[in-house]
């Protein structure tokens, strides 16, 4: 199995209405060296709420929802729809049924991530391609179409993908051929080696995309 390393060099999130104590909250929990879910119940127990954005940007998470859902055999967590970024699909989590929280909130976030592995090259081709188009999951369709390999943090990190499985749902249901392996990685933030999904456009289809656009 192939590994892919990410070194996280900035990954800072700010939101719009967050506390000092908040901030300093988070910064602790960006530095702790777990699991997914060890990480999640520190987070919830840390903090009065935590959003579906938080989740995966702030502590890396590639798989939030099924991590709240076991913790959710353990502990009594409360959810409602909030507004993140302009949309209502957002998710507030929190142990406290009766939590102050905004109904909206906005994220600004800036990060400096190199990447390096046997395929997919360095993040320069991701990045590049984050120049060229703003909607994540046209960044995860040009990225497939330019033969990268796309895995779960490249995802999340470079295009801002925070629904992977259902992005690629999409567009394999719009005619591309898409195949599913298995990648260890790396990321310094976290110091986890963990196995996370990847994927990359099946080769017949690739070279018709080359063919069509040569036309």
């Amino acid at each position: 199995m192939q590994r892919i390393d990410y070194q996280i060099a900035l990954n800072h999130i700010t939101e719009a209405s967050e506390t000092p104590h908040q901030a300093k909250q988070w910064f602790i929990m960006q530095q702790q060296h777990a699991g997914e879910i060890a990480r999640v119940r520190l987070a919830l127990h840390s903090l009065p709420y935590v959003t579906s954005y938080e989740l995966p940007f702030r502590l890396l998470l590639i798989r939030a929802p099924q991590a709240i859902e076991k913790l959710r055999d353990e502990l009594t967590i409360h959810s409602r729809r909030v507004e993140i970024n302009g949309s209502k699909r957002g998710v507030l989590y929190s142990l406290d049924a009766d939590v102050v929280a905004p109904e909206a909130f906005h994220y600004t976030r800036k990060f400096t991530v190199f990447r390096s592995g046997a395929e997919g090259g360095t993040e320069n081709s991701y990045t590049s391609i984050a120049r060229q188009v703003s909607v994540p999951r046209e960044r995860l369709r040009l990225a497939l179409t330019s033969r990268l390999l796309v895995t779960a943090l490249d995802a999340l990190l470079f295009f801002g993908v925070q629904r992977l499985a259902s992005d690629i749902a999409a567009l394999r249901k719009n005619g591309l051929k898409i195949d599913l392996l298995h990648v260890e990685a790396f990321d310094s933030q976290t110091q986890q080696l963990r196995e996370i999904p990847a994927y990359r456009l099946i080769v017949d289809n690739a070279i018709a995309a080359a063919v069509s656009l040569a036309a």
